[in-house]
């Protein structure tokens, strides 16, 4: 119902923006621009004043209100195409899902205990996927007098084995863990008086492990929560000063696209790669962060060019951190999720419950992106996105597939949404003229329906504001007749 509101304004705000037009052309300044307004027929009339209100969104495309708008255009796109066929060579996801039915076999547990995790993780690991993502804190410990939990220590020891014991050295698949946050000492949340600070690690018993590991990485599920609540963009990286040690920890997208590239064996890894552009934005702990600016920048790289197809902006903008969301977790009576090359499931969720009593293969996990993960509600890590609820993991999924989809979102030049726009407008204008209001209007309608699938290259970005918006402004003018 919000997002109905919102586009219902536009009719009287371009009402009003008519109206300003009028009262401009009614001052004697003007009146050499209104005589020749005057002569122009209805027809141009229609053109000038669409193309003007194009240039006009084209420049404040930037501001606030025109980009909250254009991220509901782009969330409409999203239902329409959330079925599309994947790209060839995309690997299927699989979830290891700790759901309701599981929590409540486990008695309820205030987190996860990390015998289930350890067995989980050996399912997985023994699935031979391509790479495994732990979406779970591991960094709250079972402290017992002597030291670590047993269940701790087994889960330490064996990714601390896991290269020489338990996978094949030369195939084995990455485990991504996520790593979590806290306020640094003395900092105080929300506090309008506290000055900007960095996140600082939480301290983990699998720290020396990790580091130490070639297939062990920490990454973060760090989003950006919009005015409206809704996850519409992911971070690259966290920047953190742990006890004035500075450090940055890559996105689990970021961190996965980056293993998943087929290296050339004179290059070095992606993982490295990354690395060492990260390497540049490392803070100074002992300054407060402060906005980049170019002058800061100069000297820093800005892509990091993971394949041919997918180069990242290190300077990341809104639209480039944009997740399109294709895969919800709740279908509809009906509906299906595409298929990956082999005619494999794009998703295949199984019940961490199932799994531990044996009751699952591990066939599904081949090849595939397996997530370790949780869906029962007092987890607390249910979001809301332009598709509906989902579980964080599901977040996730929903991010690495936008990434190896569709890659980073990059507009298209303002000379072609300018040209674009002129097309629709000069077409609508000349049906208005032709057909009069009533059948101009419904034959210009039909026209946007169709150009819809044929424009998706263009309405991903959003950009359907720009032809909307003028296409509207023209209907309103020839209603007025100004």
């Amino acid at each position: 119902m919000k997002k109905l509101l919102k586009w219902l304004i536009l009719l009287p705000l371009l009402k009003k923006l008519a109206n300003g037009f009028l009262w401009i052309f009614r001052s004697p300044f003007f009146s050499p621009i209104k005589r020749l307004w005057q002569r122009l027929s209805p027809f141009y009339k229609n053109v000038v004043f669409g193309v003007l209100i194009t240039l006009l969104l084209i420049g404040l495309r930037h501001g606030q209100w025109v980009a909250e708008i254009e991220d509901l255009s782009v969330d409409w796109m999203m239902t329409l195409y959330r079925g599309d066929l994947v790209k060839e060579n995309t690997p299927p996801f699989v979830i290891l899902d700790i759901d309701e039915d599981t929590y409540q076999a486990w008695g309820y547990p205030f987190f996860t205990p990390r015998d289930k995790l350890l067995k989980l993780l050996k399912f997985a690991v023994k699935g031979q996927p391509k790479l495994i993502i732990v979406d779970i804190a591991i960094d709250k410990q079972a402290h017992q007098k002597e030291g670590l939990h047993s269940d701790d220590l087994a889960l330490q020891h064996y990714l601390a084995q896991y290269e020489k014991t338990h996978c094949n050295q030369s195939d084995c698949p990455a485990i991504l863990l996520a790593r979590t946050f806290r306020l640094p000492k003395g900092m105080r949340a929300f506090d309008p008086k506290t000055p900007p600070y960095y996140l600082a690690q939480r301290p983990t018993f699998l720290d020396q492990i990790v580091m130490r590991s070639p297939n062990i990485y920490w990454a973060t599920t760090q989003y950006e929560r919009e005015h409206d609540r809704l996850l519409r963009r992911w971070d690259l990286w966290t920047t953190t000063c742990t006890q004035n040690v500075p450090d940055i920890i890559p996105s689990m997208p970021l961190l996965t696209a980056a293993l998943l590239v087929e290296e050339e064996a004179d290059t070095l890894p992606s993982a490295c790669r990354l690395r060492h552009h990260l390497s540049y934005f490392l803070p100074n702990c002992q300054q407060s962060p402060k906005e980049w600016t170019s002058e800061a920048l100069q000297h820093k790289p800005t892509e990091f060019q993971l394949s041919k197809d997918l180069v990242f902006d290190l300077h990341p903008t809104r639209l480039s951190r944009r997740i399109l969301y294709t895969i919800p977790w709740y279908l509809s009576r009906g509906e299906t999720l595409p298929s990956v090359s082999g005619g494999r499931d794009l998703l295949t969720i199984m019940s961490a419950n199932k799994i531990l009593k044996k009751e699952a293969s591990d066939e599904p996990l081949r090849n595939s992106i397996t997530i370790i993960g949780g869906s029962y509600v007092e987890g607390r890590d249910w979001h809301a996105t332009p598709l509906g609820w989902m579980p964080g993991m599901l977040v996730l999924v929903n991010s690495i597939q936008s990434l190896l989809q569709y890659g980073l979102l990059h507009p298209p030049s303002n000379l072609w949404i300018l040209l674009f726009a002129m097309l629709l407008i000069v077409i609508t204008s000349f049906l208005l003229i032709k057909c009069g209001n009533l059948w101009g209007t419904f034959y210009s309608v039909i026209l946007i329906i169709a150009l819809i699938p044929l424009s998706f290259v263009l309405f991903k970005y959003g950009i359907w504001l720009s032809f909307a918006i003028p296409w509207l402004a023209v209907q309103v003018r020839q209603v007025i007749d100004f």
